[in-house]
């Protein structure tokens, strides 16, 4: 499989490849189970073409081990792997299995759906930058879901490694970035898509995620997409005209050839809620990185729209439970014991799940006596 054994030992761990999921500019993802404890992690495979950075890329995935939210992607551990022909770069992580959001945006998703993961994606970035990591290869590829469709944030922080262990530049060389956006060009599949326009000139602040959150924050809202080999990723992208050719390429590339770009959306806003996603979606996108918010600001705003509905929400429901007090039932005065501790911004999605098990028991009850 790919220079990788159908049983690999990773650390303290024999891992039996499961399956292959997928592959990026930098390696191979495999779905492998723990053959002690039946555990399922993901593993991502880096054929090393210059191993002789691997020992520091360890130690600097190493530093990733001790970032801990709830929408970042756990690194379970990283280490070097020689085969027969090959030095490999292996790193293991916890498993998602809803695919990613690039899959994901093929189907509808509703207005909450998207503004929580919105919100999700803004939390788990404002978090990284807080502990100083950048991300520095932020698309939809790269945002995993859950099977309760919930954002895990993945490959963060390592671009500048991975690219060593690809090319022949040295960590300490500052050109690194160089490198990187060259072997992504010549790769079919971004980042350049989702890069900041600074990014093309050689330079990167923790701004440029913020512009990369914004084109998938214009993806989630327009489903604008380009097809690649038959696959589509979706984005924020740009017609741009090369003679008599016409091409569509990202939104940042295109501002880097002339910082007048801009993208609109298809459709004006139906209502207030939808124009602020939109109006702050254009915020992220600007081209001067200090004309752009912190990925921080980007999270208060949209976790101050949810607890603005929420609070609506809560004295609708207070209103209708006044009413309709007398006749609740006891589990359902446990389901609603249940949902005020749950947090807010989770709320409407929880609350059909904590109901449906009092609809089933009802609708039994309602069998038993008929």
């Amino acid at each position: 499989m790919a220079g990788l054994p159908n049983t690999i030992r990773v650390g303290q761990q024999r891992l039996r490849i499961v399956q292959h999921l997928g592959n990026g500019a930098f390696g191979d993802v495999y779905k492998v189970k723990d053959r002690a404890s039946s555990r399922v992690y993901a593993l991502k495979d880096i054929l090393c073409t210059d191993a002789s950075d691997i020992d520091n890329v360890v130690r600097e995935a190493t530093t990733l081990y001790q970032l801990s939210h709830e929408n970042v992607i756990t690194i379970e551990g990283a280490y070097p792997f020689a085969s027969l022909d090959d030095v490999h770069m292996l790193i293991l992580t916890e498993y998602c299995d809803g695919g990613n959001l690039n899959e994901r945006l093929r189907r509808r998703s509703s207005e909450d759906q998207n503004s929580l993961w919105m919100t999700q994606m803004a939390d788990a970035l404002s978090y990284l930058h807080d502990k100083g990591v950048v991300h520095r290869d932020l698309k939809p590829d790269n945002v995993l879901l859950t099977a309760d469709e919930e954002v895990k944030l993945a490959d963060f922080g390592l671009a500048r490694e991975f690219t060593a262990l690809k090319t022949m530049y040295r960590l300490e060389d500052d050109s690194w970035l160089s490198y990187y956006t060259q072997y992504y060009m010549n790769s079919v599949r971004g980042p350049r898509d989702w890069m900041a326009p600074e990014v093309f000139t050689r330079h990167y602040t923790e701004k440029a995620d913020v512009f990369s959150l914004g084109a998938i924050f214009f993806a989630i809202l327009e489903r604008t997409y380009i097809t690649l080999n038959g696959k589509r990723f979706y984005g924020a992208f740009k017609r741009i005209h090369r003679g008599r050719l016409q091409n569509r390429v990202g939104l940042g590339y295109a501002m880097a050839n002339n910082p007048y770009t801009t993208v609109i959306f298809s459709r004006l806003a139906e209502n207030s809620t939808l124009q602020k996603m939109q109006e702050l979606t254009f915020r992220c996108l600007q081209f001067e990185e200090d004309d752009r918010p912190s990925a921080a600001a980007v999270y208060d705003e949209l976790l101050a729209r949810d607890e603005g509905e929420d609070e609506e929400d809560d004295e609708e429901e207070d209103e209708d439970e006044e009413e309709d007090a007398h006749e609740e039932e006891d589990d359902v005065l446990h389901f609603l014991l249940r949902l005020r501790s749950l947090r807010r911004r989770q709320r409407r999605r929880r609350r059909l799940q904590l109901l449906l098990p009092y609809l089933r028991r009802l609708q039994q009850q309602r069998r038993s006596t008929t």
